[in-house]
């Protein structure tokens, strides 16, 4: 093409020689206007992770390594492009992959991790694990999903928090367009730039529990007192009556997906703001969904060994309440939960009526919190 461009504007350029009699060799210069010629067209795909209660894009902030999947207007797997610490400055809020592509339709997805050496070291450290299926080339997106690792339904974390994992909150399409041919006589026109932005939906979220046996009426410090701030007397868990443990690159669960079992990757003792003991939980889990059927919700479960009383909490009801604390936001209960990523519960229990008196809700780095009373649940 650009060939055929210079060909063109040389005949252009001898053919107006000729005409005004310059055909001679004295007559011949170097510094002739060069003829323009068809610019490059350059693609790039950048990433945002703005679905999130704070509105930013925590891309930057996050994201230690991506992964982009292209996929022809056919639907089938071209390219598969991941961006790690060692290739790229993905703190870099300008940073993007250059796509050297030919013309054409395409479709964009995207997986991210925290961890800044890539998806293949992820898989070297301790823990469970998000595992992604294979993708070949020539293979539909259909074919695509992640899945956690478990023993059973129950989540072996090995004493490790779950790694951060983003999929593609919404497939992104481009349009690669050949740049036009400029006229005779135009000046060289600028290179074609052609951009496109892959959104990100966190799938990971953390959960910091607290659990207190308060009583109404005061009392010494006993033995009981030293026993409720025995993180070893309680066993705590968070389970999903329906299946989770597979996902697609959208974050939704497959139909064939197992129901799992969360339970903490670290447990210990803290103080409330009272400077009260607790016992603290640090629970990994992944996305959250709002059941169809209210018997089909998650449970916050927490067995009392000392008494043998195990409350239940269903869990995504109790913590869409802390909604609230968003004030003038319009967000769906399953937005709410989807942007949100980072919970703390305190549940205080009723040391005298063997029941629980309220629950603390408060919302990633803030410091406000829900009340909700045994009656509202």
């Amino acid at each position: 093409m650009k060939n055929f461009n210079i060909i063109r504007c040389l005949s252009f350029v001898v053919g107006a020689q000729l005409a005004l009699g310059l055909g001679s060799c004295s007559l011949m210069h170097d510094d002739l206007p060069e003829c323009a010629t068809q610019p490059d067209t350059q693609t790039r795909v950048k990433f945002v992770y703005d679905y999130n209660t704070r509105g930013e894009n925590l891309f930057p902030e996050l994201v230690g390594a991506v992964t982009l999947y292209v996929f022809d207007q056919d639907g089938k797997l071209i390219r598969e492009i991941e961006s790690t610490a060692a290739s790229a400055d993905l703190s870099d809020p300008a940073f993007a992959v250059n796509l050297d592509i030919a013309p054409g339709k395409y479709k964009l997805y995207a997986v991210a991790t925290d961890n800044p050496d890539g998806y293949e070291a992820e898989l070297l450290t301790e823990g469970a694990k998000f595992r992604r299926g294979q993708l070949l080339a020539g293979d539909l997106i259909d074919a695509y999903s992640i899945s956690l690792d478990h023993n059973s339904g129950l989540v072996e974390h090995q004493n490790h928090m779950l790694p951060m994992l983003w999929t593609t909150h919404t497939a992104q399409d481009l349009t690669v367009t050949e740049a036009p041919i400029p006229a005779e006589g135009d000046p060289q026109p600028e290179d074609v730039l052609i951009e496109a932005v892959v959104p990100l939906i966190r799938v990971t979220n953390l959960v910091h529990l607290s659990i207190l046996r308060d009583t109404d009426r005061p009392r010494p410090r006993t033995d009981l007192t030293r026993a409720i701030a025995n993180p070893d007397g309680y066993e705590v868990q968070i389970v999903t009556a329906t299946g989770r443990d597979r996902i697609d690159i959208l974050a939704n669960p497959l139909t064939d997906a197992t129901p799992l079992v969360y339970t903490p990757h670290a447990k210990g003792v803290g103080t409330d703001e009272d400077g009260r003991e607790v016992v603290t939980a640090e629970i990994g889990t992944s996305r959250f969904i709002i059941p169809d059927d209210p018997a089909n919700a998650d449970r916050l479960r927490i067995f009392v060994k000392r008494t043998g009383e195990v409350f239940e909490f269903p869990l995504e009801d109790m913590l869409v309440k802390a909604k609230s604390l968003y004030e003038g936001q319009t967000w769906s209960d399953q937005e709410f939960l989807d942007r949100e990523y980072e919970y703390s519960i305190k549940v205080t229990l009723n040391e005298l009526e063997d029941e629980w008196k309220y629950i603390d809700i408060s919302v990633g780095q803030h410091s406000w919190v829900v009340r909700i009373q045994n009656v509202d649940l």
